[in-house]
């Protein structure tokens, strides 16, 4: 077995401290040492280090109380940027933002639906060169490329293993290729994953530390977040809900399988019927939030199959929460939904399916996350690699 040697042991202090100070800065050298137990000496030579290399600064003083005022400690903005990329095609957005977690520069793409892998890829490299050369700051301080990415993963190994929506996109290494054509590490996630990250961030109060969060996308996703820790599964695909199955004889899904959710209640699905129904032949892409316009605008093809697709997420989430026997759900990816018939038959389907014994009263919140910040849990998820989280190990005698 490994020995936690004192370099494991300094590279573990630097971790814990980082993120401690990423977290609730601004902060003394006091409360550093009381939230993460780490002695002051140990707490200053971390410190010191951070300063010599321009990782953080000191920046003003804590109201005096007699004694004299404790320094400040804030993160550097200025010291190290990311890149943040939410792939969720047809549409791509992007950002790259500065350690401070403030966007810099972001952008949005849209593909073509008949878009082949190779040409996806291409387009997607174009992009970023295009986002870093724009936003102007110094490629030097650009520490990765985060990339929240739809369909199944293989995190350990950087691989995209399926996109069915994408032509010939099958096991493709996003991250050895992204890392190649850009000689930077790339960190790769679920896409809602990383958008339950930030919203979390951002917008969860702090007294829910378990909750389940719904991305409404091109198909459904989920997050699962126990005692504030996400869990990602063996590979990174844990909350894989679109392609839970609710009618064992239904309807086909893109994933070649009969009666999944995402072939009622994903964009990809609404899209489908809406063309179907309104015989039309154009290929044009309406989001969720498009769907929730239309019907409150007086569309009734819109407003029943928004009706069906409530239904059945609410079946599904209903099915989560007895499994997980959690309470709190965000339902995140589209913000119009307050007022809708949508959302007031989602939440009555959620509770009417609960079972009484479990005695669970669920609480659903709509998402506050906007789209712009959509590719910022990409750019956060690479600012936690700043400092790789050590392996430690345990002596057992």
């Amino acid at each position: 077995m490994r020995k936690n040697t004192t370099k494991v042991l300094k590279e573990a202090n630097k971790y814990l401290v980082m993120q401690c100070i990423q977290t609730y800065a601004p902060m003394t050298i006091e409360e550093i040492s009381i939230k993460t137990s780490l002695s002051r000496p140990t707490v200053l030579e971390t410190i010191k280090g951070f300063l010599e290399d321009g990782y953080i600064v000191k920046k003003g003083f804590t109201k005096s109380t007699g004694g004299r005022p404790a320094e400040l400690i804030c993160i550097n903005e200025n010291s190290a940027y990311a890149v943040g990329i939410d792939f969720e095609f047809p549409n791509v957005r992007m950002a790259l933002a500065d350690i401070g977690k403030n966007i810099v520069m972001n952008k949005k793409i849209k593909y073509p639906l008949d878009s082949c892998a190779e040409e996806v890829l291409e387009r997607l490299y174009s992009e970023i060169h295009t986002l870093i050369e724009e936003a102007g700051v110094d490629t030097e301080k650009i520490v990765g490329i985060g990339l929240g990415i739809s369909g199944t993963i293989q995190k350990s190994t950087g691989k995209s293993l399926h996109i069915t929506r994408i032509k010939g996109w099958n096991n493709i290494n996003i991250c050895e290729r992204l890392e190649r054509e850009f000689q930077l590490p790339v960190y790769l996630k679920n896409d809602v994953h990383l958008l339950a990250l930030i919203e979390k961030e951002k917008y969860v109060p702090a007294d829910i530390g378990d909750f389940v969060y719904i991305g409404i996308r091109s198909g459904i996703g989920s997050a699962i977040f126990y005692h504030n820790s996400p869990l990602d599964g063996t590979h990174g695909n844990a909350g894989y809900i679109g392609h839970t199955i609710l009618e064992v004889n239904g309807e086909e899904c893109v994933c070649g399988n009969r009666g999944c959710l995402d072939a009622y209640a994903g964009e990809l699905a609404l899209n489908r019927e809406y063309r179907f129904r309104k015989k039309i032949k154009t290929e044009e892409y309406y989001t969720m939030y498009d769907f929730l316009e239309k019907a409150k605008g007086g569309d009734k093809v819109s407003e029943e199959i928004l009706k069906k697709a409530a239904r059945y997420l609410g079946i599904a989430i209903s099915n989560l929460l007895k499994t997980l026997e959690i309470e709190a759900v965000v339902i995140g990816g589209c913000k119009n939904l307050e007022g809708s018939s949508y959302w007031e038959i989602l939440t009555d389907t959620v509770r009417r399916n609960l079972t009484n014994d479990m005695e669970l009263n669920p609480k659903l919140h709509i998402g506050k996350l906007q789209k712009e910040e959509y590719p910022l849990g990409a750019c956060c998820y690479v600012f936690e690699h700043l400092f790789e989280k050590p392996k430690l190990s345990l002596a057992v005698v």
